[in-house]
Order: C-alpha cells, then structure tokens, then sequence
C-alpha cells in the first residue's frame, strides 16, 4: 500500500445535510386547539383583535 502524506488543513470530511426543523410553518399556519368549552375543532382566529374565539359556542380563548 504507497504511502500518503497527510495535508496541511487535514483531510477532507464530507459535509452531512441535516434537516432544519420548525422553518415550514409560521404562527398564522399552526392548526389552532379544540374548544376548552365544546371540545369541538371549530376555533378561528380574529385578526383585528388577535384572539382566538369558537365558531359554534362563541367562547373566546
């Protein structure tokens, strides 16, 4: 086997792509929790007041 000399900047380790989590999705696109009231899945977001309110009891989150 011939020998080989090391670099000066050592070898040349392949760079491994990792996945970079919790970029895709920003606040506005989060699925909003069940009705703490109904338990149903029918909260929606005010934007002019920022909250959160259930479209079938009316209970404001």
């Amino acid at each position: 086997m011939p020998k080989v000399r090391r670099p000066k900047k050592g070898w040349a380790v392949p760079k491994i792509r990792r996945r970079i989590r919790g970029r895709g999705s920003s606040t506005k696109k989060r699925r909003l929790p069940r009705c703490p009231s109904c338990g149903e899945w029918s909260m929606k977001r005010d934007e002019s007041r920022s909250e959160t309110f259930c479209t079938s009891c009316g209970v404001i989150g």
